[in-house]
């Protein structure tokens, strides 16, 4: 017999940095912290239906409450597709070479003024969140949504209207990221990313149902007809507000403000019955402590400067802002104005809102389809293979700007759209939220939501006017030579996510914060191996993780310790590579 090694590389191991071992709270008993890291440990073994059987509850009121962003997106299918409808225009448009348009700096201000709107309800949520609660804060912001959309509904001028969308965007800035926070803290580990993902039903969702109610409204007379479309928004505060009084409050949020018992209790309510064994849930509460009391590190008071402390915390917040800026430079912008950009490119008000309802329906296929790759796939992987998709569609519509007119050219170019749409909706949009749900250390996750939205929303005012412009028959008037734009956009952004965005599939908060601690590269996210000594083995002190440490080494080189025979038939121990794979030949 003879011996040899294999040079097969293994994955690398990192685990509780000394500072992070330190920190870890010792006055909780190390045998509950040991029973919550196994519930965990099972939470990441469970597949999407058991996790759905076991936590079912909870991802009822993440839906639930993730429905509020059904309002956004239903408003904004509204605004930017009234620009096209003639009863709109003839209401509030302005003659440009003998015909009725909605000018383009109005468009801008509709759109963007909205946004400002949001800036201030993320201002709110970030504080109020993390201060009061996810519940009390969703249902004011149900009460302000209710009395905003009186402005919208009597408004007699171009800007009454934007007043009233300015007003309307504080609660919808309120929804935005409460309800990705919420979904991520209040669902297991393999539920967090789906559920957080339903964000983008909600906007796809919204839009779909604005698309059909526009569609309708056009064979009316008059002002009702966007009138109407906008009253029934009135149908969504009331039950969301009321059904928010039963919903319970985050497990992770009760323990931040030291409610051990209700935390207990909410983690319970969200579970089937008698899922939790005897001491499991108190367990996984004094886990949450454990991996609370390593974030301390971080965000000792969870304020919005420690969202810039230099380390763990700052390269956590640049991830999140890239990530929503991603969202607004891909590319997928360029279907906002399909309607009057399909219109101002020779098709017809009926072709082009028929379009308009085809594209939203891609947007609810699109999210579907993510639900079943993220089953599959990893979330870096699908975005990234998304931003290369959507740059296969954007690049060809800049190239159909420049021939000749046909409508062949028109069909094609409004296929792209529909396809990049799609694309979105399967990709960048629903893994957004996934990835900003479980990327922000717990105590800073409401604050680096809202902060990186806020970002996103100070650049989609930017983006929002550029993309105004290059539409407009009074702007730049680009039409489909805007996709050499977007594509451009779009290319950029591939690059920073290869280089800088994580996978943060199937990691625990705990073993994120392990992996940012240990500043893990992005591209190695994946594959690393993470051990929270202290949880897994139910100790909390130095000395006890030193001893540990020492049996683990022993127990190493006594493993890969490779035993040969020689011609004599005598057993020789040779030492090898602890990191090589040893076998016998």
């Amino acid at each position: 017999m003879a011996g040899g090694i294999s040079n097969k590389k293994e994955a690398d191991i990192v685990g509780l940095t000394d500072e992070q071992l330190r920190a870890v709270s010792h006055d909780i008993d190390p045998e509950l912290i040991r029973i919550g890291y196994e519930v965990i440990s099972k939470q990441k073994e469970e597949g999407f239906w058991q996790a759905w059987r076991n936590h079912w509850g909870a991802g009822m009121w993440a839906i639930f409450i993730g429905c509020a962003l059904f309002m956004e997106g239903y408003d904004t299918g509204l605004i930017s597709s009234f620009f096209g409808m003639p009863q709109f225009q003839a209401r509030f448009g302005r003659e440009h070479k003998g015909k009725l348009v909605i000018p383009a700096h109005y468009q801008g201000a509709l759109q963007n003024l909205m946004k400002v709107g949001q800036l201030i309800g993320l201002a709110i949520t970030g504080t109020c969140q993390e201060r009061y609660g996810s519940k009390r804060t969703f249902i004011w912001g149900m009460v302000a949504m209710a009395a905003s959309i009186f402005l919208a509904v009597f408004a007699v001028s171009l800007d009454m209207l934007i007043v009233a969308e300015l007003t309307m965007g504080v609660p919808w800035g309120m929804f935005q990221t409460l309800t990705t926070a919420y979904a991520a803290e209040i669902c297991p580990v393999k539920l967090r990313g789906y559920l957080a993902a339903f964000a983008s039903v909600g906007w796809g969702g919204g839009g779909f149902i604005a698309s059909g109610v526009l569609k309708g409204a056009l064979k009316i007379n008059g002002n009702w007809a966007w009138k109407l479309p906008f009253a029934l928004q009135w149908v969504w505060p009331v039950p969301l507000a009321l059904g928010c009084f039963f919903a319970p409050e985050s497990a992770w949020w009760l323990v931040r403000k030291g409610r051990y018992e209700d935390a207990e209790k909410t983690l319970k309510r969200t579970a089937r019955k008698g899922f939790y064994a005897e001491r499991e849930a108190e367990g996984y509460v004094a886990y949450m402590r454990h991996v609370d009391a390593m974030e301390k590190l971080e965000a000792a008071n969870g304020s919005w400067r420690e969202l810039f402390k230099k380390g763990s915390p700052l390269r956590r917040t640049e991830i999140m802002i890239g990530t929503w800026l991603v969202q607004i430079w891909n590319g997928n912008m360029i279907t906002g104005l399909t309607v009057e950009f399909l219109k101002q490119a020779g098709m017809t008000t009926g072709e082009a809102f028929n379009m308009n309802v085809i594209l939203h329906a891609m947007g609810i296929v699109g999210v579907g389809l993510s639900w079943i790759f993220l089953g599959y796939f990893g979330r870096r992987s699908i975005y990234l293979a998304g931003l290369l998709s959507e740059a296969a569609c954007l690049l060809p519509i800049g190239i159909l700007g420049t021939i000749a007119k046909t409508n062949a050219r028109l069909k094609a170019t409004g296929g792209l759209m529909i396809m990049i749409n799609l694309i979105f909706h399967f990709s960048l949009g629903p893994v957004c939220y996934s990835i900003v749900g479980e990327l922000p250390a717990s105590r800073l996750r409401s604050r680096a939501i809202v902060m990186g939205r806020a970002v996103y929303v100070v650049c989609a005012i930017i983006a929002q006017q550029i993309n105004t412009r290059m539409v407009a028959a009074d702007g730049w008037n680009l039409k489909a030579k805007s996709g050499y734009f977007w594509f451009a956009c779009n290319c950029v952004c591939f690059l920073w996510a290869f280089f800088r965005l994580p996978e943060t599939s199937g990691r625990s908060f705990g073993e994120l914060d392990i992996l940012f601690a240990n500043k893990v590269p992005a591209r190695k996210f994946k594959h690393t191996v993470v051990k929270d000594e202290a949880a897994q083995f139910g100790y909390g002190t130095k000395e006890n993780h030193d001893a540990a440490e020492n049996d683990h080494f022993d127990d190493e080189k006594e493993e890969h310790a490779v035993h040969v025979e020689n011609i004599d038939g005598k057993q020789v121990p040779v030492k090898a590579d602890p990191k090589a794979t040893h076998v016998l030949a």
